[in-house]
């Protein structure tokens, strides 16, 4: 005689049917949130609420709205600030005089929560807007909309809630001059979102929002990040000028150098994280560069991070930047990149999910480093 399970999890129910030593698995759409949800991997275990970790802390109410802002996941965090980081330092090596550190600290604070709510805002916006793909790829399927925890106009109403709380942050805590930049920010967050449907470059888009960072924090320190404009800007060239006395012209070069080394770097580790999906996503309907390059991954990051290198060692000798900055940043990046794409086993989803982690640290720790000792060879404290 056969046995029936049932169990009913908060947007699945699903059915297991034991008979002659023969499993069967079965699911039925029941009401969520967000209205029907279907389970495409109903032989894997259904959400539960997590039992360890920051996230068990709270509310179960407020769990799924966490979870949307990935309170729970720094790694995606890092992709966020640390191009401030790098935009901040760099601006203030460029910067006549060059900025105080407690300045710079003081930024450097503020950008991190700031940081973590426009983290939230477009990883919210994210999943409403692909929450149809993540319910057909295994690491994606328990997110908020995707399981029916949060309904589509409840995370809109969510999306909206903080970037009604970054905009006055904006106003408030920096510059007139960084809304423009935070407005575009946002505007290519919301589209990069859509274009994992039209192109096989989403990595692309998505690398421009962060590396806008660096305009950002160029304004953030009372300069022009376009300098070429200033003559549109003002009645004379030098008016809103700050930069040291590097050539005007070369200042805008470099600042355009390193804005295109970030969005390489994102290219790069956007790319082998996506590994981790690409059989689902070529189910899905996903479009993206690992599956565009999926056989030839690894030459891709060379290319890019060989690119990357060159543009960072162009920014340098526009800037007129000295030995800390050429052996740390133009050196150690080059080094960490090398490795990194040596070492990270583009099949294995375990692999490219740790490295997305650990590379802001090895990557990254040099490329700020190397900018951290320009600056304090400007200020004379080396």
């Amino acid at each position: 005689m056969a046995k029936t399970h049932t169990t009913t999890p908060a947007t699945l129910l699903e059915t297991t049917v034991v008979s002659n030593d023969i499993q069967v698995n079965t699911t039925k759409e029941i009401p969520s949130n967000s209205g029907p949800v279907t389970n495409y991997f109903p032989h894997l275990p259904a959400y539960s609420d997590p039992t360890t970790g920051v996230l068990s802390k709270l509310p179960r109410s407020w769990v799924p709205y966490a979870q949307l802002m990935r309170i729970d996941r720094p790694g995606g965090l890092y992709a966020f600030y640390f191009p401030y980081l790098i935009g901040l330092v760099y601006s203030a090596c460029i910067a006549s005089p060059a900025p105080d550190p407690t300045t710079l600290l003081s930024l450097a604070v503020i950008l991190l929560p700031f940081n973590m709510v426009l983290r939230g805002a477009a990883c919210t916006w994210n999943d409403t807007v692909d929450q149809d793909f993540d319910r057909r790829v295994v690491r994606c399927r328990h997110r908020p909309v995707a399981r029916g925890a949060v309904s589509t106009s409840q995370a809109h109403l969510f999306t909206a809630l903080q970037l009604a709380v970054l905009y006055p942050v904006t106003v408030l805590c920096f510059p007139m001059a960084c809304v423009p930049h935070f407005l575009i920010m946002i505007l290519l967050f919301g589209v990069y979102a859509l274009m994992k449907r039209v192109t096989y470059y989403p990595q692309v888009v998505l690398g421009v929002p962060f590396a806008w960072a660096v305009f950002f924090c160029v304004a953030a320190l009372g300069m022009e990040p376009f300098p070429f404009a200033l003559p549109l800007l003002y009645d004379s060239p030098s008016q809103g000028q700050k930069y040291n006395d590097i050539e005007t012209e070369d200042i805008g070069r470099a600042t355009l150098a390193i804005f295109g080394a970030n969005i390489l770097w994102t290219i790069t580790y956007d790319t082998i994280y996506a590994h981790q999906d690409v059989a689902d996503d070529a189910k899905a309907g996903v479009k993206g560069m690992a599956l565009k390059f999926r056989h030839s991954t690894k030459l891709l990051a060379s290319v890019l991070s060989a690119c990357q290198v060159g543009l960072l060692a162009l920014c340098g000798l526009w800037a007129g930047f000295g030995t800390f900055y050429f052996l740390g940043t133009v050196g150690g990046v080059s080094l960490a990149l090398a490795y990194y794409i040596y070492d990270v086993d583009l099949e294995s989803p375990e692999s490219c999910g740790r490295w997305f982690h650990d590379q802001f640290w090895v990557v990254g720790a040099p490329f700020i480093t190397g900018l951290i000792g320009e600056y304090l060879t400007k200020k004379e404290i080396f």
